[in-house]
């Protein structure tokens, strides 16, 4: 009987003990979510603004030349036609490396290249630092290209980037700041809307007026309203 009693109490030991023995179980890590880095801007872009005989007669041209400004580096192009003025065309491309694109710029080949095409009178061209990007890609947007000097960029900047609030209840959807390559105080806005009747709304409102004052931007600036026409990557 003794006997009995020492083998149950033996049993019930062992099983006391694997019931309290610590699983064996796997619990997975929990792995953090890697925080996606913002994709680095281009060093340098261009904007070139001039005024063509016939549309058709230039984007023939245009188009043509796309192998020499991949050659100079150009990432892609945007084009874009004045509202107001549909004979003035603007294009604006992104790339890789100042030097080739300076270059291309300064060549006997584009200034040939823009002969045959029908552009009248001397190009604008100004070669910029892309600063930042937030555009809405893949739609034919009316926007403004606005070009001013500050005294500072980055007091202008402080304020520019606490509008955006007003901005973006007002109808802008979309902007990119640049500055002048050769002169940092020159500052080259674009933003983009879903109407134009918003932007025109936009430049004439006395808050832009008053922030811009505030924020030190030396005399009137240059504000072309436009609509994006045609884009592609290269």
């Amino acid at each position: 009987m003794i006997r009995h009693i020492r083998i149950w109490t033996l049993i019930a030991l062992v099983a006391l003990g694997t019931a309290c023995a610590p699983s064996e179980e796997t619990v997975e890590p929990e792995v953090a979510t890697p925080e996606v880095a913002p994709k680095p801007l281009p060093p340098v872009s261009v904007l070139i603004g001039h005024r063509v005989a016939d549309f058709d007669t230039w984007k023939t041209v245009f188009d043509e030349h796309m192998p020499t400004r991949k050659e100079a580096g150009c990432l892609g192009h945007y084009l874009k036609r004045g509202v107001d003025d549909r004979d003035m065309v603007y294009v604006y491309c992104l790339a890789t490396d100042a030097d080739r694109l300076r270059a291309f710029l300064e060549s006997d080949d584009l200034a040939d290249a823009m002969q045959r095409a029908g552009v009248q009178g001397e190009p604008m061209i100004t070669l910029m630092q892309p600063m930042s990007r937030d555009l809405v890609s893949g739609r034919l947007l009316p926007g403004i290209i606005v070009m001013h000097e500050v005294q500072e960029y980055d007091v202008w900047r402080v304020f520019y980037d606490e509008f955006d609030d007003y901005r973006r209840a007002n109808g802008i959807v979309g902007h990119a700041v640049s500055r002048d390559y050769d002169d940092p105080n020159q500052i080259i806005v674009y933003h983009q809307a879903e109407e134009l009747d918003s932007l025109r709304a936009f430049v004439e409102s006395t808050e832009l007026k008053e922030t811009m004052e505030r924020a030190s931007v030396v005399g009137e600036p240059d504000v072309r309203f436009i609509r994006v026409v045609g884009y592609a990557d290269y």
